[in-house]
């Protein structure tokens, strides 16, 4: 077996381990309480559905030396989609990405939106997975240069985050104390990469670590969905091993296509923009094009080659998602605290441009290009490069269902795209629970007779206190409203489910998926040992 073959292997061992082969409707639920709706297993209601999308870009603008320009207006840029003019419809200038009044030592918590205001967040992340121990120990070393050049309340709420073998977890959640973020640095020890070291000869470790890889970067678009502005994910380290398509198998090709697919429409969807630095100081060097001239050319070249062009098509590779993202992938470099310093600074400083694209095709798996213009000559414009066009029904084939699941079951952040809460729901019956979702956070669609549906997979894993999988029940299932029900923050679809409980749960993690949008939220009840 080739390391790409493996691919296949391992998400399929991943699946069998979970048991998620099929989805089954739930039990009707009765509920005292009235909430805004109730889970059914009724078959869905017909819908009528009226979609218009929007397209948010974060735009940075720089001048010929690199630093920000702020004080432009919506006539200053034109926006095109695979050279067609769009017409903009909602612009925001930098000065509007601000936090709230009074947030000086606020405790930011992204399962409370509103603490964040509209304000840009940073999200540092340490790879040491894909990184060998010298450079890790050196990117270390760098992220503490960085912070501590910075002011001692930061501008914008700031996460430091580990992903290393077999771990990804959290060092310090969103905060504006650097003094916290250094702490915390300072009692992290660095972590050695025994699947990189170890990859030289059979190549699985890199099947492994691109999958985690990717399932790090959904838990973070996740976990950060519902804070209303722009995150700047600083992705220290070197990144996932580039693959070349020709060389898998088509149905092992297509499956990794699909999944790196996904995962770049829920980074776009969230709003996460990826700068991603190297501290491999060997690394080949990537030139940056600050230069209005070089851009020109570049763009030129880009739309002669690349037109409808899906990025990932040449080459799975880590390097695109950058500018996928609106960010940059910046290699070969030795201060690697100042490049950090300037992503956070270029992540800071944007417009927010939306338009309704003029095409209205739906084609599976086609990229859309992108292209905003900066009519005042002499700057360079950085946004994303375009994003793809995938029918809301992929989101739940059987491929992306399992890979969500997976992911949030073994997660170790809270995912909090919709904002759930569980509870016990008779205790003279364990093992029996309700689960809340937030209606605001559901996606309903409205149908001819009046009512709304909103469609979810629930997952409820029991897990033993080394997190390993002892149990789960996996249940589709449609929450109902009336036309009039409110469904306002506050309000809740409530949703019954029970689960067996062998000995060894010491926890239960509750994950609800959104059929519509993919976004999912967990929660988490501990169990007592003899229970």
């Amino acid at each position: 077996m080739n390391k790409f073959s493996a691919w296949l292997v391992l998400r399929r061992v991943t699946f069998v381990l979970l048991g998620l082969s099929s989805v089954q409707f739930a039990h009707p639920q009765q509920s005292t309480q009235a909430p805004a709706a109730t889970a059914t297993q009724k078959p869905p209601v017909p819908t009528l559905n009226v979609t218009s999308r929007l397209v948010l870009l974060d735009v940075v603008v720089t001048d010929k030396s690199g630093n920000p320009v702020t004080n432009l207006t919506q006539d200053d840029f034109a926006v095109y989609e695979d050279k067609a003019p769009q017409r903009v419809v909602s612009f925001e200038p930098p000065s509007l990405h601000t936090l709230p009044a009074g947030s000086d030592t606020a405790q930011f918590n992204p399962d409370d939106p509103k603490s964040f205001g509209q304000s840009p967040v940073t999200i540092l992340v340490l790879d040491e997975l894909n990184t060998h121990f010298e450079d890790s120990s050196f990117a270390v070393q760098s992220v503490r240069q960085y912070l501590e050049s910075r002011p001692a309340l930061l501008a914008q709420p700031t996460t430091l985050m580990v992903v290393a073998d077999n771990r990804f977890h959290v060092l310090q959640n969103f905060t504006r104390d650097r003094a916290a973020l250094l702490k915390a640095l300072h009692d992290q020890s660095v972590h050695y990469a025994w699947k990189l070291e170890g990859d030289k000869s059979i190549g699985y470790g890199a099947v492994e670590r691109l999958d985690q890889s990717l399932s790090a970067l959904e838990q973070i678009a996740q976990a950060t969905a519902r804070i209303p502005g722009r995150k700047n994910l600083v992705w220290v380290g070197q990144g996932f091993q580039s693959l070349d398509p020709s060389e898998l198998a088509t149905k092992d090709s297509d499956l990794v296509s699909d999944t790196i697919q996904h995962v770049t429409n829920v980074l776009l969807d969230t709003r996460v923009t990826l700068y991603a630095v190297d501290p491999t100081t060997s690394a080949a060097g990537m030139v940056e094009i600050i230069d209005p001239t070089q851009l020109e050319f570049a763009q030129a070249a880009g739309d002669s080659f690349t037109r409808n062009a899906d990025p990932f098509s040449g080459q799975l590779d880590f390097d695109r998602l950058g500018p996928v993202t609106g960010g940059r992938i910046m290699r070969g470099m030795n201060d690697i605290d100042k490049q950090i310093s300037i992503s956070v600074d270029l992540g800071t400083k944007f417009y927010t441009i939306g338009y309704s694209p003029s095409s209205s095709s739906n084609a599976q798996r086609q990229y859309r290009n992108i292209r905003v213009v900066c009519l005042r000559p002499g700057l360079t414009v950085t946004t994303r490069n375009g994003y793809y066009t995938t029918p809301p029904a992929s989101q739940n084939s059987t491929g992306t269902l399992i890979y969500d699941l997976n992911t949030a079951a073994l997660s170790s952040l809270p995912l909090t795209a919709l904002k759930i809460t569980a509870e016990p729901a008779n205790p003279a019956s364990p093992g029996t629970y309700t689960v809340h979702v937030d209606a605001s956070t559901l996606t309903w669609q409205n149908a001819p007779d009046g009512m709304r549906s909103a469609k979810v997979a629930l997952l409820v894993v029991g897990l033993s206190s080394k997190d390993k999988i002892l149990t789960h029940t996996l249940r589709s299932m449609t929450a109902l409203a009336k036309a009039e029900a409110n469904l306002q923050p506050g309000k809740t679809a409530d949703f019954a489910i029970s689960t067996t409980l062998p000995k060894g749960v010491t926890r239960l993690r509750f994950v609800v998926r959104e059929s519509e949008t993919g976004h999912m939220g967990t929660a988490d009840i501990p169990l007592s040992p003899q229970e």
